[in-house]
């Protein structure tokens, strides 16, 4: 085959272009957005544009898989209103996606990578929804698996070589080329060439392509690589059901993810051999269907068996429904497979895109069912430990801050307000600091404070020497105050930026002596450089204890709190905290969980 001239690339190029005109359009919009962004090194397109981004990147397989569909009907101009209400529904995307950071939540983002997921389901079966034929259907993925592979390379080579070229004159020519060219180049690679590329070669009849080639680099991937790989994960699921049989476990909740593999992996190779599963001699392909399928059935009572034990003991989460909704799509699959008498591989993506679409709204939704499960759990917990006069073990402690943190990233944490007959909301913000931009910079929830507050106190019979579960929380962050502003060093010699950690007693340089923090002691200790004799202890044990009557929230006022004099023999000095953490025990024993601070010394 002949190298293409630059003419046929030009036609080409220009042909996809008449077919995917909305698409790409649509592409290129989006790599000028990017570079343009980019350009200013004040904008951060990750933050300050991320409804934007992920607008633009959900938009593109949906054009794809709309223009694919419309093709393929019979008078497609009447099918053309179909774009606009894609276009309408990415408009609705970017309506609703919250533009501040601070009012975003994990629903946003899951319900992005729901769509984005099913956009690309949608593309797999989008030309065959009103006609099926199985084998134009098989060429059809054979295609899309081609194109991926072919614009993935092409565009990354192209990248390659434009960026070796930017060093090389970056080198060679003393000039300097800003580290963000390098990230436009990639913008204009993976939004437009890699998108233009993956659309130049599909066929614009897809269902008329109904001869099948089955090439010998594709039997040797499967044979040789798939298979194998498939094969493996069963002896390590079946070796572990052995284990956990006979000592007589209950399976890791980690085997579920094991389990969903190595099913989506035979689903893949069952999709790869099915057009010539019984003409190929080789008894790992011609034996797959129904074998493997079979030797699967074990393994799901083993998925529902590690999926439901997470359930029982914490609920659902959005992670444990999905996990859930995949295991009995899962199911449904394998007997679909092995008991249909006219199996439709197009069943596959199409059944898990609905699952995908119906998961993201309603109250069957992962969202819905996730958050009823939390106040439920939690409602449970916290009536168990008012039955025991609000006397809780670090077990239910665990489990009520848990939900506590899962329902304040959702910002629902006003839900609880009928369980506990607390504001939980107003009841916790801060009123000290109560100025907008130090509330969306540093608000976060205090959940010892919150445990602390509805009353519930540890069971005394677990207390012990563990003081990350059993002492009063105080942390303080004073880094803030900071920024932007001078410290005189007047009367000081030396400048250091210190870190005090619990388990860490890492010495530090400043002028002619080490210092390192003392944990048993509660102490800073300099240790001269010069005789290892000359030590000198600063308590922060005093100024530890002071600072407990601001639980955690130290008025701006106040600041000068934060600092620590101190005076020994032939040393002077000054500790000024920047942030703080640590729990005080009721002997008041103290552990320094970490910290930073600025200190100066004069000798």
């Amino acid at each position: 085959m002949g190298l293409l001239s630059f003419t046929e690339i030009t036609d080409k190029a220009q042909n996809t272009f008449k077919r995917f005109p909305v698409t790409l359009l649509w592409s290129i919009f989006g790599t000028l957005f990017c570079i343009v962004v980019t350009n200013n090194a004040a904008n951060d397109l990750f933050d300050d544009y991320l409804e934007v981004l992920l607008t633009l990147i959900l938009g593109v397989s949906w054009l794809i898989g709309t223009q694919f569909f419309i093709e393929q009907q019979t008078n497609p101009k009447r099918w053309w209103p179909m774009k606009l209400l894609v276009l309408l529904a990415l408009f609705l995307f970017w309506y609703f996606f919250p533009s501040n950071e601070y009012d975003r939540s994990p629903e946003q983002f899951i319900r992005f990578f729901l769509f984005l997921i099913a956009g690309h389901l949608f593309v797999f079966f989008a030309p065959f929804i009103k006609e099926w034929n199985k084998a134009a259907y098989w060429n059809y993925l054979k295609a899309i698996g081609t194109a991926i592979v072919r614009s993935g390379f092409f565009a990354g080579v192209l990248y390659i070589g434009l960026v070796i070229a930017l060093v090389a004159i970056d080198a060679l020519f003393d000039t300097y080329i800003q580290d963000r060219r390098y990230l436009q180049l990639f913008f204009l690679c993976l939004g437009t060439v890699n998108t233009w590329i993956y659309l130049s070669d599909f066929p614009r009849k897809i269902r008329n392509t109904t001869e099948v080639r089955f090439q010998k680099a594709l039997e040797v991937f499967v044979k040789y690589i798939l298979i194998p790989l498939v094969l493996l994960y069963l002896l390590i699921l079946y070796a572990y059901s052995f284990k956990i049989l006979i000592q007589w476990e209950l399976p890791k909740g980690w085997v579920s993810y094991l389990v969903t593999i190595l099913a989506l992996l035979g689903f893949i190779v069952q999709i790869i051999i099915d057009p010539i599963q019984k003409k190929i001699k080789a008894w790992t392909i011609n034996r797959f269907f129904p074998w493997f399928y079979y030797l699967m059935l074990p393994l799901l009572v083993l998925l529902y068996i590690a999926i439901f034990r997470r359930i029982l003991d914490y609920g659902v989460t959005e992670n444990r429904y999905f996990v859930l909704l995949t295991a009995f799509w899962i199911t449904s699959m394998i007997g679909y497979l092995l008991f249909a008498r006219n199996r439709k591989l197009i069943v596959l993506p199409s059944s898990f895109f609905m699952l995908v679409i119906l998961s993201s709204f309603g109250f069957w939704s992962a969202f819905q069912v996730s958050k009823e499960s939390q106040i439920r759990r939690f409602k449970k917990v916290y009536e168990n430990v008012l039955s025991n006069k609000k006397v809780a073990s670090s077990n239910q402690i665990n489990q009520l801050k848990s939900i506590l943190n899962y329902l304040d990233d959702r910002k629902m944490l006003s839900e609880l307000d009928p369980v506990t007959g607390i504001a939980m909301v107003p009841a916790f913000k801060d009123t000290i600091n109560d100025d907008e931009s130090y509330r969306y910079n540093y608000r976060w929830l205090d959940t010892q404070k919150v445990i602390d507050s509805m009353g519930i106190t540890l069971n005394p019979d677990e207390l012990g020497d563990n003081p990350f579960l059993y002492g009063e929380s105080y942390n303080y962050y004073g880094n803030h105050f900071y920024n932007g502003k001078s410290l005189s060093i007047e009367n000081y010699d030396y400048f250091s930026a210190i870190q005090l950690i619990r388990y860490d007693e890492k010495q530090n340089e400043i002028g002619d002596f080490y210092v390192s923090y003392q944990n048993n002691s509660v102490s800073l200790c300099f240790v001269s450089k010069t005789d290892s004799t000359e030590q000198y202890q600063v308590s922060l044990r005093e100024k530890l204890l002071h600072l407990k009557q601001y639980n955690s929230s130290l008025p701006e006022n106040r600041l000068g709190e934060m600092v620590l004099d101190f005076k020994k023999d032939r040393i002077l000095g000054k500790l000024i905290f920047t942030d703080l953490s640590y729990q005080v025990r009721k002997n008041d024993s103290i552990f320094l969980n970490h910290s930073s601070g600025y200190l100066f010394l004069r000798q």
